[in-house]
């Protein structure tokens, strides 16, 4: 198993009146501190740990979770999940691993969010009714959990590699994603259930891989189509069209196999262009808006290569190259 170790990582804060670099315990909390909504986090690779709440509009970027996208840098790992309050509205976060989830606090509007390039090991909770959280971005993430969208308005969930169930969500767009889930529900009747408590969703171009029983989406009045299932899919009180059915697992992708994400799997299609979205683009993570970027590498400038001399030269100097790659996406 490939291990990171823990050494001393400087975060930089950019805000209007110049940068400020923070190094010590805890220097994301120390930034964090130290910003006003507006500013932008760099947190380059190494273990962080996190404030509270996180209730600032920040901008906030690591340097990716992707194993193979991270050998100059480390990943950026978070040793906790994180808490958006009521005045995070606009807060980016991109490039992180989240050991743990992302929670909207509870009955509070935090609106215009945008969770992008993460790993989660756990879900995202919009918790809470009455006061929804509009018009949030979550795209191009692995996550581990379920996401329970019950305080949600507005949501583009879209080419995403998703784990856990979809939940109690109303009048979203769901699509390009692929839905791991695989599990017994506790129903009697609907055994295994990727997305419950559903109403009024546009659900398209997904990819499912729960393999018993018919009802992958379990709600009512759902638009389900062009999606790809491995049983036929009974759209039930929604209405479907154009859904791929019965699809054998094993000749969707390049290389995949079982119901948990693997960083050494290989999610493009077999053949893309057999399974052709509502867009005209093929379904999964690589199709649609926002097409999933090779090692979800964010969108700040990346450190490709890095070399450093264990030595110095004959005056005092020592060798440092850095391959730096600027991103356009």
């Amino acid at each position: 198993m490939a291990s990171q170790s823990q050494g001393q990582s400087v975060v930089a804060l950019h805000s209007a009146s110049g940068v400020q670099m923070f190094s010590g315990v805890n220097p994301f909390i120390d930034a964090y501190n130290a910003s006003v909504t507006g500013d932008t986090v760099y947190l380059p690779g190494g273990f962080f740990n996190v404030p509270g709440t996180l209730d600032k509009g920040l901008l906030i970027y690591g340097a990716g979770h992707y194993p193979d996208s991270t050998t100059a840098t480390n990943k950026t790992i978070l040793t906790a999940g994180l808490t958006l309050g009521a005045n995070a509205d606009s807060i980016h976060l991109e490039g992180l691993q989240i050991n743990g989830g992302i929670t909207f606090a509870g009955s509070t509007s935090v609106n215009n969010v945008t969770i992008k390039r993460n790993h989660l090991t756990a879900g995202i909770d919009f918790s809470g009714s009455g006061v929804p959280c509009t018009n949030t971005l979550i795209t191009q993430n692995v996550i581990d959990g379920e996401i329970q969208g019950s305080n949600a308005q507005q949501l583009l969930l879209t080419n995403n590699i998703i784990a856990g169930k979809i939940r109690n969500m109303t009048g979203m767009v769901i699509q390009n994603n692929i839905l791991l889930a695989n599990y017994y529900s506790g129903s009697p009747y609907h055994n295994y259930i990727s997305m419950t408590g559903m109403a009024n969703n546009t659900i398209s171009n997904n990819i499912f891989l729960a393999t018993s029983d018919t009802y992958a989406v379990e709600g009512t009045g759902n638009f389900v189509n062009n999606n790809v299932f491995l049983m036929a899919y009974n759209p039930g009180a929604n209405s479907a069209s154009g859904n791929y059915n019965n699809v054998l697992q094993d000749t969707i992708f390049i290389n995949q196999s079982g119901n948990g994400f693997s960083y050494a799997h290989n999610y493009h299609l077999q053949s893309p262009s057999t399974y052709i979205g509502t867009d005209a683009t093929e379904c999964g993570i690589y199709g649609g808006i926002f097409p999933y970027k090779e090692g979800a590498v964010p969108y700040n400038p990346h450190i490709q290569q890095k070399s450093i001399s264990s030595v110095t030269d004959i005056n005092g100097n020592i060798n440092v190259n850095i391959k730096v790659v600027a991103q356009d996406k």
